[in-house]
């Protein structure tokens, strides 16, 4: 029930914030037309992908490899980049599904993120109780 509550949340957050006419003098920025993300800090390693697919609306998908359990697990989904950057952070919500090599279809998840300079962080958050969160940070590059 929280998880929902969370998801909810963050589709109201997002329609509010996508509106410049909360923001006084806020100019519309352009988004990039695709974003290629590399992550090794933080284990797993990752390799990802946005692909504008109209407006702020962005396809998205994530290959994992966890070295631990020799397993490939592709994310595949849709994000929202809000239109506005808060001082140098363009931040992000969405979600998706999550395959695996091993075992197929593993679960749904919601995720939040922000892109600033050449970087990029994200927070995956699984919709099932006995999954922790995951969280990224690496490159991005706008192309």
């Amino acid at each position: 029930m929280k998880k929902l509550f969370l998801i909810i949340m963050l589709i109201l957050l997002a329609t509010l914030l996508s509106s410049n006419e909360l923001f006084a003098g806020s100019s519309r920025s352009y988004p990039a037309q695709n974003y290629l993300n590399f992550s090794w800090f933080l284990r797993p390693a990752s390799l990802g992908v946005k692909t504008r697919l109209f407006s702020n609306v962005y396809a998205t998908g994530n290959l994992d490899y966890r070295k631990s359990i020799d397993d490939l697990e592709l994310q595949a989904g849709a994000v929202y980049m809000f239109p506005v950057k808060i001082l140098i952070f363009k931040l992000y919500a969405g979600g998706g599904y999550q395959f695996s090599r091993n075992e197929g279809f593993q679960y749904p998840y919601a995720t939040v993120g922000t892109n600033f300079w050449v970087f990029f962080t994200e927070a995956v958050y699984p919709i099932d109780s006995r999954i922790d969160p995951k969280y990224r940070f690496g490159l991005s590059i706008k192309f």
